[in-house]
């Protein structure tokens, strides 16, 4: 019998690259690296000039309480993805295939939805939870192949 790579082995390591990249993602989404989303506004005054406002912000504006503008979604769209990632996570360590092919569906659905927003957070995180899934339901698979065969 040849050589065979651990599939528990490549679903923790996707495990880990799945939680490192969504805590990116959400460290982003609630400005750790700088402000997500900006705004701008003209005020016209009554002598006929006008005064350009820009204000900048982020996801945890939401809870300092200045958060206006896009501050309280991008809060939310951070707690989706926070939950995504640990509960798939949490799967991948304790063997839940099932659930892990429900979390990894949950993410690469908002992934589509939002491709051109906030979907862009989820990529990374889902294909590697899609990547563990795999590796499990593999794995599994050879269980029961390996158990069909001696007996």
């Amino acid at each position: 019998m040849g050589l065979r790579p651990s599939l528990q082995g490549v679903a923790r390591g996707a495990g880990v690259a799945a939680a490192l990249s969504g805590l990116a993602g959400v460290l982003s989404m609630l400005g750790a690296f700088g402000p997500i989303y900006c705004r701008t506004e003209r005020m016209a005054s009554s002598d006929g000039t006008s005064a350009v406002s820009r204000t900048c912000g982020s996801g945890i504006d939401y809870l300092l309480g200045n958060g206006g503008g896009n501050a309280a979604t991008f809060f939310a769209w951070a707690m989706v993805l926070l939950a995504v990632v640990v509960v798939g996570v949490g799967a991948v360590w304790t063997g839940r295939r099932r659930l892990l092919w429900g979390t990894a569906l949950v993410g690469t659905v908002v992934s589509v939805i939002g491709l051109m927003s906030i979907g862009w957070y989820f990529v990374l995180p889902t294909a590697c939870l899609l990547l563990a899934a795999t590796a499990l339901t593999g794995r599994a698979r050879r269980a029961r192949d390996d158990r069909s065969a001696s007996a």
